[in-house]
């Protein structure tokens, strides 16, 4: 299957056509997935990526695809005054409006972050490590969010939907990924205790072993190993954690708030 097109034939879901959507760290992955399958319903799409070329690429593939208006955003998420001038361009594309806030976008994997147990971090390692990760999966979040949320206080409507992790609820290693999507969910509990009244609704996807991003890295012995974690037995599927993300965004889950849907049972993860 081609990573950007979704591997449905038919796909419709109530509320998502010609709603405004914006997915951070669309190009890539899941994120690329997610944004595909929002321009298969029918929904108006803005891509943001750091990377303006990657951006722009996805942008017009979706929009000749779906045949749907679409908006490349580059921007670092972890930088207040980027999402500041992102939204500004959102707003003037999309007539001030904004449907579907999708905080996807999160630091790469290192392995050194990820094996590096807390009591072996010298003080300036763990300082810029945890740094770096916050920056952009929390801050990110926060910074996307709050400028979201005024357009959807305005509008009285709105979905928000932050991608944590299973780590984030099992632990695992007490690394900067858990720690920074653990305060995702922090941030997700308090916007839908907040803003329901308003008429907008927080909820967060936890991916466990997603066949994406640092799976290629994987040896097949390893990948053997971690598809057992799941009763399954296989690795989960991109599509999968983005249908979970449509569904929660659609009308379908209207009355669904503050919620964390697990995509695999919640273990840790062994590598």
């Amino acid at each position: 299957m081609n990573a950007l097109f979704s591997p449905f034939e038919h796909l419709h879901l109530p509320g998502l056509r010609e709603a405004v959507v914006l997915v951070t760290g669309g190009t890539r992955g899941t994120g690329r997935l997610t944004a595909s399958m929002f321009a298969q319903c029918g929904a108006r799409v803005a891509i943001n990526s750091r990377s303006a070329v990657e951006a722009q690429a996805v942008a017009g593939e979706l929009a000749a695809r779906h045949g749907v208006a679409t908006l490349a955003l580059p921007a670092d998420v972890a930088e207040a005054q980027a999402v500041g001038e992102m939204f500004a361009r959102l707003r003037e594309w999309s007539n001030g409006r904004l449907e579907v806030l999708v905080c996807n976008a999160g630091y790469p994997l290192v392995e050194e972050l990820w094996h590096t147990p807390l009591h072996k971090m010298g003080e300036r390692e763990s300082e810029q490590w945890f740094q770096r990760v916050r920056a952009v999966d929390l801050d990110g979040a926060r910074y996307c969010s709050r400028e979201a949320l005024k357009l959807m206080v305005a509008q009285q409507r709105g979905v928000l939907i932050f991608v944590s992790s299973t780590p984030a609820l099992v632990g695992y290693r007490g690394t900067p990924y858990t720690e920074a999507k653990a305060a995702v969910l922090g941030l997700m509990h308090d916007l839908a205790l907040e803003y329901g009244k308003y008429g907008i609704r927080a909820n967060a996807v936890a991916p466990g072993n997603i066949a994406s991003g640092w799976y290629e890295k994987l040896s097949p012995a390893q990948r053997e190993t971690l598809a057992q974690e799941a009763p399954m037995g296989r690795w989960g599927k991109p599509e999968e954690v983005a249908g979970t993300i449509l569904f929660l965004a659609s009308e379908l889950a209207g009355f669904i708030t503050g919620q964390t849907i697990v995509c695999q049972p919640a273990v840790p993860v062994k590598i």
